[in-house]
């Protein structure tokens, strides 16, 4: 199967997507696993999230992208979150089997019997990471946050593959794309308060900052999701958001999703872009 990511915002064509349907309803579950509990604060409501993917995908398929999804077994139940098992860079997947989440384990290899990728597109990183801290700048070029899913085994694997730049973000930020996104046009959605001094300087040397606030930032308002160099998803809960990107020319899809966002993530979390034309 071909793979092909060069950046965060060429026409996405192929998207792997794993439906909600084995996520536990939140009265039934119960786990003592800190990774869960310190990330996981709020309560959600499992039949409305389904349905909220549901409208989600539709809207995805209008846009003419394929939606690929890999078998669904009762026990793997986090499997919607599909870009933490993995990512793509250029033309290979990236991965670890082995989750900080002990839940987790176990969806990279339903994805890889899914996909039939040949050994020369796989690479396993034996240090823990996950797709959600790993933002694709350009052509081999990465962004890569260093939080409590991804290590610096892993960030220095990937160095043997592609150029990246990592900023720190501590113990206490799940993944880097809960604190900021890549946009078109040199735009980016960042909480400059998770991030040093020194870094946001950087950054805006390079790119226009669009500031979302700690507050947004809980519920995930940097999770958006690009279509295409015009079209962003971004969910109804954050319309200030929705309207600083209506300033810079962007389509924006609005679309609820509070019940994914209630237990920790968005539109990007549950999207592993295999495909962009570029």
């Amino acid at each position: 199967m071909k793979l092909n990511i060069q950046n965060e915002s060429a026409p996405l064509k192929d998207v792997v997507v794993t439906e909600g349907i084995n996520i536990p309803y939140y009265e039934d579950y119960k786990t003592d696993d800190p990774e869960f509990i310190k990330f996981h604060p709020y309560s959600w409501n499992r039949d409305l999230l389904i349905e909220q993917q549901r409208r989600f995908l539709d809207k995805l398929s209008s846009y003419g992208v394929e939606l690929i999804i890999p078998d669904q077994p009762e026990n793997v139940i986090w499997q919607m979150y599909t870009r933490d098992a993995g990512f793509v860079v250029g033309d290979k997947l990236y991965f670890s089997k082995n989750r900080k989440l002990q839940a987790r384990n176990g969806e990279i290899e339903i994805l890889l019997d899914k996909l039939s990728l040949s050994n020369n597109q796989l690479v396993d990183l034996t240090g823990d990471i996950e797709g959600g801290d790993v933002l694709v700048k350009e052509k081999n070029k990465v962004i890569v946050g260093r939080t409590s899913r991804t290590n610096n085994q892993s960030i220095s694997q990937l160095g043997n593959n592609v150029e990246v730049k990592t900023f720190d973000l501590g113990q206490n930020v799940m993944h880097l794309d809960t604190r900021m996104t890549l946009l078109p046009n040199n735009v980016v959605l960042i909480t400059v308060e998770a991030f040093k001094k020194e870094d946001i300087e950087n950054l805006k040397k390079e790119y226009k900052l669009i500031i979302v606030t700690e507050q947004e930032a809980k519920k995930l308002g940097t999770n958006v999701f690009i279509v295409n160099p015009e079209t962003i998803f971004i969910p109804t809960q954050h319309k200030r958001i929705a309207d600083e990107l209506k300033k810079e020319k962007f389509n924006i899809e609005l679309i609820d999703y509070s019940e994914s966002i209630n237990l920790g993530g968005s539109f990007r979390c549950t999207t592993m872009p295999l495909v962009r034309e570029y």
